[in-house]
């Protein structure tokens, strides 16, 4: 009897890749946790397992498999043997979403039909769905889609912008977390182009380095006033972004559309025209000035924001707990604010670490917006930059960055 692949989540990429199956006439099997079908009768019946993003290796079933050296494949590599054209992928543990946002808007310049997607929008697998005929694929790409990536995505261009702790709550260690985005050059070769922000660490630019690839070093050159690429004079004050990691995720960017077309003075324009992602230090009121960084999921992506802010401000932050050290941030924390609001599952050890700081310990998100804004003066700051992720509270940050809009609706007067 032929075997067939198994499709694993039921989510937005499992119902995509059953789509595919059934339309490509390929026999599959489908399973979800929250189902009670039994996973160990269909075993000795699959072929391959095509893995949603948000199952960890740890899951007990794709351990069964992995020893039973049945093959498990990330839906991004599943869908990159359908694949033809040139694949642009951008990972990192901050900014790739924001630089995925810039790059897409810059090479709409160049008139190209581009699917973007991955870990923002649609899964990979949905390209091949619609009918459409691209000429370029842009991912974002996390850790969880590019760990079980084998041997068929292969971009032609792999971006990764920085490295910090992340995700210990889904990888066994730190250095899972990192071999998983190191997958983003795993296939590459030498007509590949590999980027890498100036920032990263020097055993991890040697790894990439052995890859034989073309590659560059993404350095942001700037003054007070001005960023500058090749001729190029980028004025800051005409950028709507704020902050050095994004003028980095601007240098990123122009350094993929670099290798695709010519940067002209138009892609600047573009630049000027760019409104941050929602969520990712988004103001939201002027006065006071209230920023909504609910993307802010880890301890650097926090750590940046507090960096693009030059006066003592009121910061939330917190959420689940995954396991990240907020230790070395205490200083920052310490200069840059006035009064630190924190909610979530890890409110009391983050009260622990932060100690020195003038902290209020909250019920909830709603409890610390509204003591946020008690008394607040309107040439203050409010910062929501979680530092966390949501999924104590909320299914997404997309959510608990609505929920905080709400809030902040609701208390400020």
């Amino acid at each position: 009897m032929k075997k067939k692949i198994l499709i694993y989540g039921l989510g937005i990429t499992g119902k995509e890749l059953i789509k595919f199956c059934k339309k490509n006439k390929i026999p599959f099997y489908d399973h979800d946790d929250n189902k009670k079908n039994n996973f160990d009768k269909i075993l000795n019946k699959i072929s391959e397992i095509i893995l949603s993003p948000g199952i960890a290796r740890s899951n007990k079933n794709i351990n069964k498999a992995l020893k039973l050296k049945i093959p498990v494949i990330s839906e991004i590599e599943y869908a990159s043997r359908y694949i033809k054209k040139p694949i642009i992928s951008i990972t990192g543990t901050n900014g790739k979403t924001t630089t995925t946002m810039i790059t897409y808007k810059l090479l709409k310049k160049s008139k190209n039909k581009i699917f973007i997607g991955g870990n923002i929008g649609k899964p990979l697998i949905s390209s091949l769905n619609n009918n459409k005929q691209y000429d370029l694929y842009l991912l974002e790409t996390s850790s969880f889609q590019l760990q079980f990536v084998k041997n068929n995505f292969n971009p032609l261009i792999s971006l990764i912008t920085n490295l910090s702790p992340n995700h210990l709550d889904h990888h066994k260690n730190l250095k899972e977390y990192y071999n998983s985005k190191l997958n983003n050059f795993k296939n590459q070769d030498y007509k590949s182009y590999s980027i890498i922000g100036s920032k990263i660490e020097r055993n991890i630019v040697k790894k990439i380095k052995n890859k034989k690839t073309n590659l560059i070093i993404s350095k942001l050159i700037q003054d007070e006033k001005n960023i500058y690429f090749d001729k190029f004079k980028i004025k800051k004050e005409r950028l709507k972004l704020v902050g050095n990691h994004n003028y980095e995720n601007i240098v990123n960017s122009l350094n993929i559309v670099k290798i695709i077309s010519n940067i002209s003075k138009n892609h600047i324009e573009e630049l000027y025209k760019f409104n941050p992602p929602e969520f990712r230090l988004e103001k939201i009121t002027d006065y006071p000035k209230i920023f909504n960084d609910s993307k802010s999921t880890s301890v650097d992506s926090l750590r940046n924001a507090l960096q693009s802010f030059k006066i003592k401000i009121r910061l939330i932050i917190g959420g689940k707990n995954k396991n990240l050290n907020f230790e070395n941030i205490n200083e920052l924390i310490k200069k840059s604010t006035s009064k630190v609001y924190i909610f979530g599952e890890n409110k009391f050890i983050l009260a622990k670490t932060l100690v020195g700081n003038n902290i209020v310990i909250c019920k909830d998100l709603e409890d610390a917006t509204r003591a946020s804004l008690k008394n607040i003066k309107k040439d203050e700051t409010l910062l929501f930059s979680p530092g966390s992720s949501s999924f104590d509270s909320y299914s997404s940050y997309i959510e608990r960055g609505v929920k905080f809009n709400k809030y902040v609706k609701k208390f400020l007067r």
